[in-house]
């Protein structure tokens, strides 16, 4: 039986395997890419088919207009200039709706009556579609720079609003009654208190708002004004090249992936890790 082992040493378990495969960076890389490739591949021959240069651009011309944004080349402008323009108002619109959305919904998480108040309010706006929101925008507003960042952060409040509320509704009442009791003030009960319970709420909401409200202001910038990236969209659509068109796309795509993976990816793991501390160590030392 020794001798049989010796021969025949045992082998690691499929999931350790596979969890050491996948603990190589490069082994990750290699498979987030291999679906772009499968996609690009399979665009390129469409493009071949089809043979319309401007309407289905092939590869090297899509790339030939990513360099060119790279480079700041824009038909109206540096294309950087645009770039910051759209980033400040993703940046205004995402800040107030999860700002808003984050007192309205502990409020409504902690108060049956305001819930029931704001609950169908939330799913109507939700159910509004995007295009709708900017519109009305535009009517109330005109040409302004409020078009884009009112639609897409009324765009963002519902969601916000509703993860908030069922995240304030898992808090221990025990412990909002003790907190009352030695009457605790609502700043430090909102700090010690509820967000440590709404931090993985918070993460959730705001990782799929951004994702929202990356869509949703390119559309807004279509529609409603002259300037930043849409506008960009807008304009070489109206040429009837697709080329830049498609290259902007992806340059709003390249800017939610870096907002992702640097930001609410270093956030979730930071949060991850505290989550994971002893008690004795979670707050300073205090237990």
């Amino acid at each position: 039986m020794a001798v049989f082992r010796a021969a025949n040493p045992p082998r690691a378990p499929r999931s350790t395997l596979t969890r050491r495969g996948l603990a190589n960076p490069l082994v990750r890389i290699a498979i987030g890419l291999a679906p772009i490739i499968v996609i690009l591949a399979l665009y390129e021959l469409l493009a071949i088919s089809k043979d319309r240069v401007r309407v289905f651009p092939r590869v090297e011309v899509i790339w030939a207009a990513l360099l060119d944004i790279a480079g700041g080349k824009g038909e109206l402008g540096h294309a950087y200039d645009q770039i910051l323009v759209t980033s400040g108002r993703l940046v205004a619109a995402f800040g107030a709706a999860a700002l808003l959305g984050t007192f309205i919904g502990i409020a409504a998480g902690r108060n049956k009556l305001l819930f029931s108040f704001v609950e169908n309010l939330v799913w109507v706006f939700m159910a509004v579609p995007s295009v709708v929101w900017v519109f009305l925008f535009v009517v109330g507003l005109g040409l302004n720079p409020m078009v884009p960042i009112g639609a897409v952060g009324i765009l963002l409040l519902p969601q916000f609003v509703v993860l908030i509320a069922e995240g304030a509704k898992s808090v221990p009442e025990d412990l909002v009654e003790m907190a009352r009791s030695y009457k605790v003030s609502t700043l430090d009960r909102l700090t010690g208190l509820f967000l440590p319970f709404l931090v993985p709420y918070l993460i959730a909401s705001a990782r799929v708002g951004f994702a929202t409200a990356v869509k949703v202001m390119l559309i807004a910038e279509v529609i409603g004004h002259p300037s930043g990236i849409g506008f960009e969209v807008k304009y070489w659509y109206g040429k009837l090249f697709l080329g830049p068109v498609i290259a902007w796309g992806i340059t709003m795509i390249i800017m939610g992936l870096l907002v992702d993976k640097l930001i609410f990816d270093r956030i979730e793991k930071r949060v991850s890790q505290w989550k994971s501390q002893p008690v004795e160590t979670g707050f300073g030392g205090v237990a």
